[in-house]
């Protein structure tokens, strides 16, 4: 674990004496923080998708610099590609090509609940291309159901069935409509099968500007990864791409052999295969039997090691690593046992059966994909990964009911990192917040934190703004309330998603009084104030 350099030196003066000191070392943080604001006229942190915050936080930020990462992909140059205009906004109704997110509500789509997801995939990091197979089994949930649509973009699809029988199906909005052959009662389980191939779709998405597209990476014809937060499993597998439908996963991965293949969950066979090609191949078996958001899978195929460990408390860890990175990623999860133990005592158990991160070759920025996290090979580091890992409370077990509350997943992200790192210096904590709140006070974003534009869903103050406000709602709370409700939240809401209302709602009852003057105050877009 780094050193703060916020920690105090031991000494013999009595604490009264030390304190005009500490308020120099505060001074100078918030004079440092204002300094990096000035420096900061846009925002575009080195990675958007898990800050680092150093201690004191502004010194870090002030070196940051602007930046927006260059294409890493087959695709089109980022440079030349980051200003997609919003996508077609669908009207949300119930059975239609909309889950009813009022945020993006051309994402996701209702009528039926998916159970489980199949993905059988062949990839081969030396071809742009993939020959795929998606099973889903899922249930009706209208009387009458005679069409149901999924999200997915690009590729060929080959055939689609559903419950064995061909299907007929056109593509329109970056959905796929299927016209099922016999309409299905509320309550009756289905499956559908699409086999699809071809060249992945890379294009930008609306809401994440600092990465050329989402779905499959091809970055160096060695590796392959998936990203996808928050509209990008569409441009990989047909699925119900919005966090409100959420299933389980198997995962049946083919690559060259030497290669390996991740994915979320458990890894449960590998064996001997043959890539449509006719190349040898291994195929790599991953299930995990826990709910999950699309968003949240992923796939990563290299030539990677694995480190096998396990929290004190015996929670499974398991780490794929390029070589080269050994010694970085040994570094950076040392403390990863102790912390995840640390988390689970403060809100509940660890929800998934194990957990551990995976190198891949996506430049400034990494992201939480549930029990195996996408880990930038240029961003090791001990503050990612406890970021990173706070989400799996934190944006898995518990997911945004809607996209433009993105501040609970990173404002809680990071300041629960800030938290572990300070958790035996309760005025290191205060150093950190002081420098944060003067880099926020300087960013000169003048939008509402629970309503970002889409351009801005992962701007700087959804993380260390929506930090601020976890902040004042456990100062507001006081720490037995605060940590109870965080507990309750957690519970309740655990593999499902919740709103800020209904965060407001367990927080209240935890504080046993109304909270509204804090709502009010910090999320006034929402409406969350005065419910």
């Amino acid at each position: 674990m780094q050193d703060s350099p916020a920690q105090k030196s031991p000494s013999d003066e009595p604490s009264s004496t030390r304190r005009p000191a500490f308020r120099l070392l505060l001074i100078i943080a918030v004079l440092c923080a204002a300094a990096a604001a000035l420096a900061l006229v846009l925002w575009w942190p080195a990675d958007p998708l898990v800050q680092q915050p150093a201690a004191p936080v502004a010194q870090e930020l002030a070196t940051q610099s602007e930046s927006i990462p260059a294409s890493a992909t087959g695709g089109s140059a980022a440079s030349a590609s980051l200003t997609p205009t919003l996508p077609v906004i669908l009207t949300p109704q119930a059975g239609q090509r909309s889950a009813g997110d009022p945020y993006a509500p051309e994402l996701g789509n209702s009528g039926y609940d998916v159970q489980h997801y199949t993905l059988q995939l062949a990839l081969d990091p030396a071809q742009i291309h993939v020959e795929g197979t998606v099973a889903i089994s899922a249930l009706s949930t209208l009387a009458g159901l005679a069409e149901l649509s999924l999200d997915f973009a690009g590729f060929e699809v080959s055939t689609v069935t559903v419950d064995g029988r061909a299907a007929a199906y056109t593509r329109a909005d970056k959905k796929l409509i299927v016209t099922l052959p016999t309409p299905l009662a509320a309550g009756q389980p289905f499956d559908v099968v699409v086999a699809y191939r071809g060249r992945p779709l890379f294009e930008p998405s609306a809401y994440l500007l600092f990465v050329d597209h989402l779905g499959l990476h091809f970055p160096d014809g060695e590796t392959i990864f998936a990203v996808a937060e928050p509209d990008g499993a569409r441009y990989w597998f047909p699925a119900n791409d919005h966090p409100r439908d959420k299933a389980t996963f198997r995962f049946e991965i083919a690559v060259p052999a030497g290669l390996t293949a991740v994915a979320n969950g458990q890894l449960l066979e590998t064996r001997t295969a043959v890539l449509p090609d006719g190349q040898s191949a291994e195929l790599f078996v991953w299930e995990h039997n826990h709910l999950m958001a699309p968003y949240l899978a992923t796939v990563a195929v290299g030539r990677y090691q694995r480190l096998d460990d396990s929290t004190p408390a015996g929670v499974p860890l398991r780490h794929y690593f390029f070589p080269e990175t050994q010694a970085a990623v040994e570094a950076a999860t040392s403390d990863i046992g102790p912390a995840l133990d640390w988390f689970s005592e403060l809100l509940g158990p660890y929800p998934f059966e194990a957990f551990g991160f995976v190198t891949v070759a996506l430049p400034g920025a990494s992201l939480e994909t549930q029990t195996m996290v996408l880990l930038s090979d240029q961003m090791i580091g001990q503050r990612t990964a406890v970021h990173e890992l706070v989400h799996m409370w934190f944006g898995n077990w518990v997911s945004l009911d809607t996209w433009g509350q993105m501040w609970r997943n990173e404002g809680f992200a990071t300041y629960l990192t800030l938290l572990w790192f300070t958790r035996d210096d309760p005025e290191a904590l205060e150093l950190e917040i002081l420098g944060v709140e003067g880099v926020v006070g300087g960013n000169n974003r003048d939008y509402a934190l629970d309503n970002p534009p889409p351009a801005y869903l992962f701007e700087f103050n959804v993380y260390y703004k929506g930090a601020l406000a976890v902040h004042a709602l456990r100062q507001e709370m006081g720490d037995q309330a605060f940590f109870a409700g965080l507990r309750a939240y957690l519970s309740r809401y655990g593999g499902g998603t919740a709103s800020d209302a209904e965060f407001r709602a367990v927080m209240e009852e935890a504080a046993g009084r109304s909270l509204e003057s804090y709502f009010a105050t910090w999320f006034p877009a929402s409406g969350v104030s005065g419910q």
